[in-house]
């Protein structure tokens, strides 16, 4: 331990002294407030181990080591990076094993793999409602993984410099986040990055025009596709995707999302900021009208045919009607069950015979009045309760929603584990407006109260929270903890 501290100190000591905040908002989010990139750095690192140790430790001392062969500016971010975890593990544990710049670059080269796909969307100034872009950044992963987003602000004030985004715990800074300049998605990939993965990630977060991002692009580090978008209007697919109507969607796993997302996007002509909030958090079921079309054809006469009939096809968490859909639907058996339409093949009297045992279970098995979210959960291993939740990716009975939530049952319970975990809605502008949401919480400590907050009291609701991006005066209001370091 004596050994720990003396290095500790003198890889402090030799980057000078400098003094770092570190503000947490309400949901336990870090902003960080720095002089320079490698304080701000530091700060990370003290956060991310305070927040996710062993996950930080697991992803960094499970990449191995490489030779942190980095730019110099870079190298630094690297070094104080560790010097920050190492400084919260002398205080807070008995771990004497301190971590490296070489395994930062090391498990940097696989930070992209966390990413389970992205449902991106880039709305060009000419279909926002103030001309300006807004970005819609949805990384998808588990919400039980090591390398599940962690959100990070860092302000660093000699370099002009503000960023906002996440990144999973072992890399110093955001990769899907934005600036003031750009807002940069990635689509995650099962390939390793290079061994410049570091540099070309900092150089796209930190450039301030698209000419910057393409330059560090050709640096062809990262594998996957960004999509970038920009305050000066431009929005950019890096697999030379040309906007449709001035919009670009990320490349999706699930095709019928796509298809559902650029339904709503089309929609209407302008977009606000609000409307593409709503965007992000849509439970509009895939083809749900074609079952209706059907069920009037079918069963005019019966009250719950009619309940279908006359619902909304958002599967909203206080939904009872959706609730009825996917019993209906899962009702039929397969294959139909899992149809986006109805099979010719269907015929009125097996969809009759559906409704009524769909009937029977709202009646006989499920609590009065249950709904959508009476049935679908959301929750994450170790916490006390679970919370309502809306939308989805349900296979068995057809319901595909935008907002990608993967389930796993349990019991009569249909439990969310993985999916959207921490999306991020931004309108680049001469001041940028933001807000994000990390799925569950931004702590792994189930003791922490930012465990699983995020998940219950904004997950469920289908909203978001406030980034204060650039805005620490606002951003002050709303403080659940203030740390100072000196670096």
């Amino acid at each position: 331990m004596r050994v720990l501290l003396l290095c500790l100190l003198t890889s402090v000591g030799a980057f000078g002294a400098e003094t770092v905040e570190i503000l947490r908002d309400n949901f336990g989010t870090p902003h960080i407030f720095a002089h320079t990139s490698a304080g701000a750095a530091y700060a990370a690192g003290y956060a991310q181990a305070e927040d996710r140790k062993d996950a930080l430790l697991r992803n960094l001392r499970g990449a191995g080591t490489e030779p942190a062969l980095l730019a110099p500016p870079v190298q630094k971010i690297a070094e104080a990076f560790c010097a920050g975890i190492n400084r919260y593990l002398s205080e807070h544990t008995s771990d004497a094993a301190p971590v490296t710049p070489a395994m930062v670059a090391a498990f940097s080269r696989r930070a992209f793999m966390t990413v389970h796909g992205s449902n991106d969307v880039l709305i060009g100034p000419a279909r926002s409602s103030t001309g300006n872009v807004i970005a819609i950044l949805d990384p998808l992963s588990g919400w039980n993984d090591d390398g599940r987003p962690y959100e990070m602000h860092l302000h660093v004030s000699d370099e002009q410099l503000e960023l906002s985004g996440v990144a999973p715990p072992g890399v110093p800074f955001p990769l899907i986040g934005h600036s003031a300049a750009v807002a940069v998605g990635w689509g995650g990939s099962t390939e390793r990055a290079g061994p410049g993965t570091l540099e070309e990630a900092w150089a796209m977060i930190t450039a301030h025009s698209l000419a910057e991002v393409q330059t560090a692009l050709r640096m062809g580090q990262i594998p996957g596709t960004a999509l970038v978008g920009t305050s000066r209007g431009e929005i950019y697919d890096s697999s030379g995707t040309v906007p449709d109507q001035g919009i670009l969607l990320q490349r999706r796993s699930v095709p019928q999302s796509e298809a559902m997302t650029r339904q709503l996007l089309v929609s209407q002509n302008t977009w606000p900021f609000g409307r593409a909030v709503d965007v992000a958090f849509s439970t509009a079921v895939y083809k749900a009208e074609t079952w209706q079309a059907r069920l009037v054809k079918v069963a005019p006469e019966l009250p719950f045919a009619r309940m279908l009939t006359g619902w909304s096809r958002r599967s909203d968490a206080v939904s009872r009607e959706a609730l009825a859909f996917y019993l209906f639907k899962t009702a039929l058996g397969q294959p139909e069950s899992a149809a986006f339409e109805p099979p010719d093949s269907l015929s009125d009297n097996r969809i009759r015979a559906a409704l009524r045992k769909a009937q029977d279970q709202v009646e006989t098995v499920l609590p009065y009045g249950a709904d959508y979210g009476t049935v679908f959960r959301v929750s994450r291993e170790g916490a006390l309760q679970s919370s309502p939740v809306g939308g989805g990716i349900v296979p068995e009975a057809g319901m595909i929603t935008p907002r990608a939530i993967r389930f796993e049952r349990r019991g009569i319970v249909v439990m969310g584990t993985g999916g959207q975990a921490a999306t991020q809605i931004v309108e680049l502008s001469s001041a940028p407006h933001a807000v994000s949401i990390l799925v569950p919480g931004e702590s792994d400590r189930p003791g922490s109260g930012h465990f699983d907050d995020q998940a219950r009291e904004l997950f469920s609701k289908g909203t978001a929270k406030l980034t204060y991006f650039a805005d620490r005066k606002e951003l002050e209001k709303h403080l659940s903890a203030k740390k100072e370091l000196i670096f």
